[in-house]
């Protein structure tokens, strides 16, 4: 008697049926997706590993501006990292600084040059003013500002704590820190002008402003 069993459709259809069922759609994931099917919202968060990427596949423009930090870089790249002084320039004194208006800065020095290819570029400034206020009540701040080109930059100077009624001298530094240059090959130049207050008292003044241009590579 043989009972070996016979192949049949019936038999074929119960086994595929059976697998499926089993592999909870491992067929389709494999077989199924098309070009671009895999989207954002089908990955796990932290799903993606290092081993997983490509070499050389994060390139900058995929990189957030501002979000690489100084921690995140070897300490052999950061310890390579060089910045020359290319322009240096000063300007004042001046005294006046109780009106409320607003007037050129000669600047002394290199104000004109050219950021290079594969370089990063910045100006930054300092300033010194020695102030007094006519109110406690008030704030006696003169402000320095510089501009490229005669476009305003974010570079504003001012003391802090100016409401003293006799004169002190105070260092005003950029709160934004240094202004980035992107624009290899074209030459720039720096202007200053300063605003007066008319809180400040007549013998307030401006001692100086230091700019600097430096160049990182």
């Amino acid at each position: 008697m043989n009972l070996r069993p016979r192949l049949t459709y019936a038999n074929v259809a119960a086994t595929i049926a059976l697998f499926l069922a089993v592999g909870g759609g491992t067929v389709y994931a494999a077989f199924g997706l098309g070009k671009n099917d895999v989207q954002s919202k089908n990955i796990a968060p932290k799903a993606v590993k290092t081993s997983d990427l490509a070499k050389n596949a994060v390139t900058s423009p995929k990189i957030k501006d501002g979000s690489v930090q100084p921690a995140d870089l070897a300490a052999s790249v950061i310890a390579n990292l060089a910045a020359d002084v290319t322009g240096s320039a000063t300007g004042g004194p001046r005294d006046s600084v109780n009106t409320d208006t607003t007037t050129s800065l000669p600047l002394t020095g290199t104000t004109t040059f050219t950021p290079q290819p594969g370089q990063v570029s910045a100006v930054g400034a300092e300033a010194q003013f020695t102030v007094a206020t006519t109110n406690a009540m008030n704030f006696c701040s003169p402000s320095v500002f510089l501009l490229l080109n005669g476009e305003p930059t974010r570079i504003f100077l001012s003391p802090d704590d100016g409401n003293t009624t006799t004169l002190v001298t105070r260092t005003a530094n950029d709160a934004a820190g240094p202004f980035g240059l992107i624009s290899p090959g074209t030459p720039l130049t720096v202007t200053a002008q300063l605003r007066g207050d008319p809180d400040c008292t007549a013998s307030s003044r401006l001692d100086r402003v230091e700019v600097r241009i430096v160049q990182f590579h």
